[in-house]
């Protein structure tokens, strides 16, 4: 089985042992945080070298009483598995099925220049109202776009930006194919 396989099992295995997945899914994304992006943490906790007792003790010490003690057992089922270094999966794949349970889509939005919060939340609200969904914005700021925004998620992308009014110019002209340099009169 490959790992997105992997973790997508166990991500809906502790999706649907929690209480409070919120909660598991701010820990998971804090947790992908401190234990992998640092490499000598992320080194420890991958080397082989280190006994997973050790490395449950480090966790034990470290995170009880801090995290959900359901978070907790969960990375130790990870590291008695061999599954600890797909957690950084696991904790995507966990987001995506709660989004999923939740009725929430994420829509990446990219604009330039970059959006007012008045202009985000209004096009949250759109969208929300069109798609009949909770929408989680997802915003930054693509100054390849000239002016406007490019909205996307799951499968559709939404254009409104300058470079993509050109690009659509550009074909229509090229279809009708315009000799070059030729002067028309009304």
């Amino acid at each position: 089985m490959n790992d997105s396989g992997v973790s997508k099992i166990y991500a809906s295995a502790l999706l649907g042992a929690v209480n409070s997945p919120e909660e598991v899914e701010q820990e998971l994304g804090d947790l992908v945080q401190l234990l992998f992006k640092e490499e000598k943490i992320r080194n420890f906790f991958l080397s082989p070298t280190v006994s997973i007792e050790e490395k449950e003790n480090i966790l034990e010490k470290n995170l009880r009483g801090k995290i959900l003690d359901v978070t907790l057992n969960f990375l130790g089922v990870l590291l008695n598995k061999g599954r600890f270094i797909n957690l950084p999966e696991i904790q995507k794949r966990f987001t995506v099925e709660l989004d999923k349970k939740k009725g929430r889509v994420r829509a990446q939005i990219k604009s330039y220049p970059s959006l007012e919060p008045a202009q985000i939340t209004k096009l949250g609200s759109i969208l929300s109202e069109k798609f009949k969904s909770e929408f989680i914005l997802e915003v930054s700021e693509d100054k390849t776009l000239l002016g406007g925004f490019v909205v996307q998620f799951n499968d559709l992308k939404i254009e409104k930006s300058i470079a993509s009014q050109l690009g659509e110019i550009k074909k229509a002209m090229l279809e009708k194919k315009l000799p070059v340099g030729a002067v028309y009169e009304n």
